[in-house]
This record gives C-alpha cells, structure tokens and sequence, in this order.
C-alpha cells in the first residue's frame, strides 16, 4: 500500500493505539516504525537524496533508469545560516517542543518570509500529498473554475486516498479542486490532470512552476504525491511554494472550508465533504494547509495560523506519529513560533534571486559568489562598458594594416624592388 486516505489512516491509527499497546499487524503497512525520538539529521544524510525506500513504488519501469539526483546547489536558499547546517537553526524565543518525531521541519512568517526555525530545511525527502500544491495552482491558474467536465472511469479508480467521484459523473473544477485540498483525493487529482494536457503534461507544468518559484530540491515524479522513482522535495522549497499559493483567493479559500456540498453521481446522492486537516479543524485561528501520507514519505503536513494578524505556517516531513498526529506537532511548532519577536528570524522563505537583488550592500549571503547565477552573469555582461567591447576591433584596424605593410616590405626586399 502506497498511499492511505487520511481519514481512513486516522481511524485504523486510533484503534491501534487504542485497543493494542503495539502495532496491530493489520496496521503494519501504514504505520511508520516507531520513533522515540526525532532523527539527528546534524550530519545532513538527506543532503542529495531521500531516504531509502521501504516498498517497491520507486522501481522504475523496465527499460526506465531512476532520475538522477537534483544536483546540490552551491548557494542554498534561505540565508547564511541555513547553507550547512542540517540541525536545528532557531532565532531568539523560539523554543522547540520535545514532542516531535519529525527528520525535517520549517516555521516562518506567511507574510514577510521569516524563518522562525528549521531543522534540516534542505534535506530531501518525500512530500507524499502536501505537493498537490503545484497541481491546485496549476489547474487554478487554467482552468475555469465553473467549467464542467464528465469524469472517466480511469479517474474514478485510481489509487490510494479519494474523495469519491463516479465515472460518468458531472463535477466543475472548483468541485475537483476541493476534493483535491479537502479529501486529497487522488481521483480529482487525475481528473484535473486530464484537463491539463494529461498525466505526463501535467507532471511537466507542476514542476515548470516548481523551478519558477525557486526550489532547488524538488521533483515531483507525479502530480498527487504517489511516490514514484526521482521524487523529491525539502521544508524550504514546501514553504517557498505554499508562501505563493496563500497568496492566491481561490486556494487560501478552499484550505479554509470545513465543510463543502460534493454532487453525487448517477443515483449516488451528494454529501457533505469534510476537510482532513487536524490544525484546520482544532485550530480556532487556524487558515488551513495539506495532509500527505504514503508509506516511504511517512506522515507530511503542512498548516498554518493566524493570530491577531500574524500568519505563522510549519512543514512537517517524515514524522510518525508516535508523539502526536502530524498535524499536532506542526501545531506546537507554530505555537513555539509565536514566541519569537516580530522581524527576528535565521533567514528568509525567498528565491536566491530575489535575496540576491534585494540590497548587494547588506550581503545576504557574505563569502559567496551570489553572480554564480547564470541570469546575473548574463546581467554582468550587459553593465560592460562599450569601450571594452569595442577595444578587439580597434586593436584589428590598427594590426592589419600594419601586417600588410611589413608582409610588402619583405617582398620588395627579397626581390630588389624595395627603395632606400
């Protein structure tokens, strides 16, 4: 089993918790092994890819090789104290809670970008659904959002979590895009990836508006999160992207429906749609986010609070839940959040380009040959002054006449004809 429905993995976790002090064997395939502790990821072992998986769903097809790594970038995002350092990085008053599993972690400022603390933050690791992100924002920026379209049975029946389209079945996008956010359903997933161009087109646009935001560690392999072989992702690049998809309505909207009237199909009625996100529905100032599960992923999450104005959000990946649900720890990371001082950070949710033009003078990234990047070399070159382009040709004009004259002066003295 690859990927779990949230709702169907929270209740299969609270009976096993409940009813066996153990792992109950039916629960095996969606329980991560037990962590007592957070892994200590100080010797950054993530730093090119994930870890190892446990299943068979990034064998790659026969006659396929598995995708290179991403390679590591010589300036990482983030600022100077996130370049090397794999273990936690936390600003004054930030206090991390002890009741957490997770290998990788962020907390920042929706808003201004801050980074309150990290732990890992360029590590690689799976996103599981939390990058359905990329899909939601491609398909919104698309696609009407009240155009109809009749799903197939292909859609209906695919893998892992849905939200229960029918084939045959007439849903508008803004349907598909909630049983996508709310539900994480796969089946709306592929639906909507048929309205993009298909499923290869579709991976291609998600990851064309990963680059385009910045990431440096993310590939995604499929568009809903299922693991497949190259996938890849780390905290900073999920805060880099979920920071731009909150800025968008239609997306921060759908994040905060609880509830929402999904159509039935043939004679299957309707029903209400409830969200899956724990932060969401226990939070009273929470604003949403995105569950992800899949078996090498581990738990995922995504959530973010508003308080008196302040949006802090967290990226949780590869937890388990043997000290609280994803949702929960993302909660006290928040919380521990709210305890650094507004314009105190460790570093800043911004592309390196945009570090890079902010302000040279206040050396964002001391030590470091920001101009690396191709599009400023480029920048460079064009800042030249004209002379020195100039200087080549001039130096032509002067050097051949002059070659001309000595090569007709050998020849004039070599056959007699040269005049003293």
């Amino acid at each position: 089993m690859r990927h779990v429905s949230a709702p169907i993995a929270l209740t299969l976790a609270l009976l096993t918790t409940t009813l066996s002090p153990g792992v109950a064997p039916w629960a095996e395939a969606i329980t991560p092994a037990p962590r007592s502790t957070a892994p200590d990821t100080r010797g950054c072992p993530q730093s090119l890819l994930p870890p190892a998986p446990v299943d068979t769903s990034e064998m790659p097809s026969p006659g396929n090789a598995t995708p290179r790594p991403l390679p590591i970038p010589q300036v990482k995002t983030g600022g100077p104290q996130l370049q090397n350092n794999c273990g936690i990085v936390a600003a004054p008053g930030f206090v991390t809670p002890e009741e957490y599993t997770a290998s990788s972690f962020i907390v920042f400022d929706i808003d201004n970008g801050d980074i309150l603390a990290a732990k890992d933050a360029h590590g690689r690791y799976r996103p599981a659904s939390i990058i359905k992100v990329l899909l939601a924002l491609t398909a919104i920026e698309e696609l009407n959002l009240n155009q109809k379209v009749r799903v197939s049975a292909e859609s209906a029946g695919q893998e892992g979590s849905a939200v229960g389209i029918g084939a045959g079945g007439e849903y508008s996008v803004n349907d598909l895009l909630h049983g996508l956010l709310m539900a994480s359903g796969n089946d709306a997933a592929h639906a909507l990836a048929q309205l993009l161009g298909g499923d290869q087109e579709t991976v291609t646009k998600v990851n064309e508006l990963a680059r385009s935001l910045g990431t440096q560690d993310t590939r995604a392999a499929s568009y809903s999160g299922l693991d497949a072989p190259g996938m890849s992702t780390s905290a900073f690049d999920m805060a880099l992207i979920y920071r731009h998809a909150w800025e968008n309505p239609t997306f921060a909207s759908i994040l905060t429906t609880e509830k929402y009237d999904f159509p039935g199909y043939d004679d299957q009625p309707g029903y209400e749609l409830w969200n899956d996100n724990g932060l969401l529905m226990n939070y009273p100032d929470s604003i949403g986010g995105k569950t992800g599960y899949t078996d090498d992923a581990k738990h995922t999450f995504v959530g973010a609070v508003d308080r008196n104005g302040r949006r802090l959000a967290a990226v949780v990946l590869d937890t388990t839940i043997d000290k609280g649900r994803a949702w929960e720890q993302a909660g006290r990371l928040i919380d521990a959040g709210y305890g650094v001082a507004p314009g105190v950070s460790v570093g800043e949710v911004e592309p390196l380009e945009a570090v890079a033009a902010a302000d040279a003078s206040e050396s964002h990234l001391p030590g470091v040959a920001i101009a690396q990047d191709p599009s400023e070399v480029t920048s460079d070159k064009q800042k030249t002054p004209l002379f020195v382009w100039l200087l080549p040709v001039l130096l032509v004009i002067v050097a051949v006449p002059a070659a001309i004259a000595n090569i007709r002066h050998a020849r004039r003295k070599k056959t007699g004809l040269y005049e003293a």
